[in-house]
């Protein structure tokens, strides 16, 4: 199965970053935008798994989401991946909050422990809001979505499942940050 570690977005940003893509989709040409509900930072991608190794993941979240606090983010603006002009992903930027980076790292280091390779990219917190098929066009200038702060306070593992159609999520763990 096909598994990734996010943070969960609150559901009025998740509902104000919908709205913003609404705002700007007549903007932009050959972009797939995402389904509001699949809106998520990823902290890890772990690609193609067994399925009897989510447990040892789960143990090893639950190990280091103890001692985390839930910690804000403040969305930074539309970006896209590898740039705004070219892009093959469009994304609403994140702060790099302290809390947010330690955390992504303890979770890269604590799977390293089971076999699964640190990512060598530096981590960019994003939410990913649209996929570029071919060239994707801007017609016109773009409003920014606002800096909106908001808590973090829960991690999930989750299976992603592909099909023509594009990706579906289901949740199979949820830690929620209490400390």
């Amino acid at each position: 199965m096909r598994v990734f570690i996010a943070a969960h977005i609150p559901e009025e940003i998740k509902e104000k970053i919908n709205r913003y893509i609404l705002e700007i989709k007549p903007q932009w040409e050959g972009v797939k935008w995402e389904n509001y509900n699949k809106l998520h930072v990823t902290l890890k991608f772990l690609g193609e798994i067994e399925g009897s190794i989510v447990g040892k993941i789960e143990d090893i979240l639950k190990e280091i989401l103890q001692v985390y606090s839930p910690f804000e983010m403040t969305i930074s603006g539309l970006e896209g991946f590898p740039n705004l002009r070219n892009p093959r992903v469009l994304f609403i930027g994140l702060s790099k909050n302290r809390e947010l980076m330690r955390l992504q790292t303890e979770i890269e280091e604590g799977l390293e422990t089971i076999g699964f390779k640190k990512e060598i990219r530096t981590f960019d917190p994003h939410i990913t809001v649209g996929r570029v098929k071919g060239r994707a066009r801007s017609k016109g200038s773009l409003a920014l979505p606002t800096h909106n702060p908001f808590l973090i306070t829960q991690i999930a593992v989750m299976k992603s499942e592909l099909s023509p159609q594009g990706s579906k999520y289901t949740l199979l763990s949820l830690f929620q940050l209490v400390n």
